[in-house]
């Protein structure tokens, strides 16, 4: 890249790499790839490959990104829920119990998703667990019918 375009690559340039090897299932070549890197990942290349790794169900390399991607951003819950996810489909639940216990303990929470829907000409946000809007269960029975 240097030699043929004259660009000197930048992190960006190394975290599509590892996208790269990741989303087509070479996940020992970005594994490599990483280890070769004249810089560190920082937790978007390290998050990447967690992802492919769960999707893969690549536990070995999936922990090896999971550890580090802890190391650079302890306090991101995404972390341990792809680490958690991967955990479950293999059925390890004493894993599963380890990380959720390592993110109470660390005071980390996983943010529920919310649902916009339009009813009646009125925009209305709501999360599964809340029960705060006094329409959430018409809502529920008028989705469900």
């Amino acid at each position: 890249m240097v030699k043929e375009h004259r660009i000197t690559p930048i992190l960006d340039h190394y975290t599509c790499m590892i996208d790269l090897f990741s989303r087509s299932g070479h996940l020992v070549e970005a594994k490599d790839f990483i280890q070769k890197m004249p810089c560190t990942p920082d937790a978007i290349g390290w998050a990447t490959l967690l992802s492919s790794c769960r999707t893969r169900c690549n536990m070995e390399i999936g922990k090896w990104a999971a550890e580090s991607l802890l190391e650079l951003d302890p306090e991101n819950p995404a972390s341990y829920v792809l680490l958690t996810s991967m955990y479950a489909a293999k059925e390890d639940w004493a894993e599963v119990a380890q990380l959720r216990r390592a993110m109470r303990d660390r005071g980390v929470r996983k943010e529920p998703g919310c649902s916009w829907i339009k009813y009646k000409n009125r925009v209305h946000i709501f999360s599964a667990d809340d029960r705060s809007s006094p329409f959430q269960i018409k809502y529920m029975q008028n989705w469900r019918n």
